[in-house]
């Protein structure tokens, strides 16, 4: 039992650790269609040419006849997620953003909230529209918004998820995370994982369905995946359940080693 957390928790840390620039392969957990084909994970958010290809691509394992029907099924419901997203845009009601337009507000950045009618109102400038809009699009939109009020405007954004985190975290509740934010990392803004966290079962969960588990959660976290490339949206459930074996001792060890990667990441909370 204790070699297996030992095991458990080192997947944790390779996710916890990883550089943000890797190459990993597209498909959460499923093989693109042409084994050399991977994409670039600096990207933090995907574009909607990435979606559009990753989406072609579940579209081709889910018919495909060499592929189990458990691995077709996998692909048939992470293409739901891609699709749902390409449709109906990442804001969702009650989501956070961050804009910082020079010269105006002192400079500071201001956080607008989600309406039900997915807007946003900018001080001054009137309400707006984010829907059907995706995170990597945010930028642009509100820089072409803010074009109409202010000449040559200087623009960033940024986009919170409203995730809730519970279980064997430290801090289990709501947190706003980045959307550019590692899966590991969210679990760390919740003030990291309990001695008795049992990672071999975390999962995210979305009304009440399972939309990643299992090996392929425990990949997204190795493979140092961003929650928007995970497609995770707010409302969204990250569950950390309760080992009912030993090895907490084992993990409050390696848990040492990271204090100064948890204050780096409190700190991309944070900061704008």
């Amino acid at each position: 039992m204790k070699e297996k957390m030992v095991v458990r928790v080192a997947v944790f840390l390779i996710g916890l650790c990883a550089p943000l620039h890797v190459s990993a392969q597209v498909t959460g957990g499923l093989p693109p269609t042409d084994p050399n084909q991977s994409w670039d994970a600096g990207r933090l958010v995907m574009t909607r040419a990435e979606l559009q290809e990753l989406l072609a691509r579940f579209e081709d394992a889910r018919r495909s006849g060499e592929y189990s029907p458990a691995f077709k099924a996998r692909a048939a419901a992470e293409a739901a997620l891609v699709r749902a997203r390409l449709e109906e845009g990442d804001f969702q009601v009650g989501d956070q953003i961050t804009v910082q337009i020079e010269g105006e507000n002192n400079n500071a950045p201001m956080t607008l909230t989600v309406s039900p009618a997915k807007t946003v109102a900018i001080p001054g400038m009137g309400e707006l529209s984010l829907a059907g809009v995706l995170r990597s699009e945010l930028q642009g939109r509100v820089h072409e918004y803010v074009s109409r009020y202010i000449r040559n405007p200087v623009v960033q954004t940024r986009t919170l998820i409203r995730l809730a985190i519970i279980g064997q975290v430290q801090a289990p509740g709501f947190h706003a995370i980045p959307a550019e934010a590692l899966l590991s990392e969210a679990i760390m803004a919740a003030g990291g994982p309990t001695a008795a966290a049992k990672f071999s079962e975390a999962r995210v969960e979305r009304n009440g369905e399972k939309i990643w588990t299992g090996r392929v959660f425990q990949t997204a976290i190795a493979e140092g995946r961003t929650l928007d490339q995970m497609n995770i949206r707010s409302g969204d459930q990250l569950i950390v359940p309760l080992d009912g074996g030993g090895g907490s001792a084992t993990m409050l060890r390696l848990l040492t080693i990271i204090p100064a990667a948890t204050v780096a990441i409190l700190g991309l909370v944070r900061a704008f």
